[in-house]
């Protein structure tokens, strides 16, 4: 059965522990944790306080499938390049440490006066070369679709594919095709497309407005979660599904309605 929890990015701020506590509190059973856990928890990810950060997790019920990494691999410079690769790699080294199996990474975003034809040669190569590495390490990396470089399901998988590692997948970001202006019909369009590469998934929920795409609790919106799920299910993955609440309201409260829909959604698989 799937896992349902939340992503430790939204209590920035907060200490581990308290979020631990929190999140389990809220009925979550599993946590994906922000690499960067110094800057938003307040404690290096490393080798002397891994430890610790797994007591806590054990204390609290939870499970810790993914962490959260960071790269930009949209760069038209070698050093660059292995600069973020190196940077992503170091939190498959924490990961690896805490027997944890999912990392997400990044493609990187628009930047002034580089397209995505200059960049895409430095995406696959830094997708090789960070996949072979963390094969090694016995970790997999999750793509997420996000910012407005490539957030396109079609277009995500076709870069994959060139990639063609075995260990390399996708984190759904479930409200980030929407969020970069697709409309209701792409998005399933875009969720059918990863669907055979999901190797992780963040849930937000939103509205469609004349101003956007605004996010809601998940269960509260318009986007296809129920369908979602089904679909995941019906293909076998028994992943993190981790609720990634950005909306306007108060975020713990978000994030606790959108626990209990997906605690539902899930039973009701």
């Amino acid at each position: 059965m799937m896992k349902v929890g939340a992503v430790s990015l939204g209590w920035s701020g907060t200490p581990l522990p308290q979020v631990f506590e929190e999140l389990s509190a809220m009925g979550g059973r599993c946590v994906e944790i922000n690499g960067n856990t110094e800057r938003h928890h307040g404690l290096p990810l490393d080798q002397t306080t891994i430890p610790q950060i797994l007591t806590w997790a054990k204390e609290a019920r939870l499970a810790i499938p993914s962490l959260s990494g960071y790269c930009d691999f949209a760069q038209t410079d070698a050093d660059a390049l292995d600069a973020e690769v190196e940077r992503l790699l170091s939190t498959c080294r924490a990961a690896a440490l805490m027997n944890v199996g999912v990392v997400r990474a990044f493609v990187g975003d628009v930047k002034p006066n580089i397209t995505l034809a200059q960049v895409r040669p430095f995406l696959v190569a830094g997708f090789r070369q960070a996949c072979a590495e963390a094969a090694d390490l016995g970790v997999t990396l999750g793509i997420e679709n996000h910012g407005r470089l490539i957030n396109d399901g079609p277009a995500l998988v076709e870069l994959v594919d060139e990639v063609n590692a075995d260990n390399l997948g996708f984190t759904l970001d479930t409200g980030n095709f929407a969020w970069a202006g697709h409309s209701p019909e792409q998005v399933r369009v875009d969720f059918a497309a990863v669907l055979p590469h999901v190797v992780s998934v963040h849930i937000k929920d939103g509205v469609w407005t004349a101003d956007g795409f605004g996010f809601v609790p998940a269960g509260e919106g318009e986007l296809p979660l129920a369908w979602l799920l089904q679909q995941l299910a019906d293909r076998g993955y028994e992943g993190p599904v981790c609720s990634e609440f950005e909306g306007s309201e108060d975020f713990r409260e978000g994030t606790r309605r959108s626990i209990a829909f997906l605690r539902s959604a899930v039973q009701d698989l």
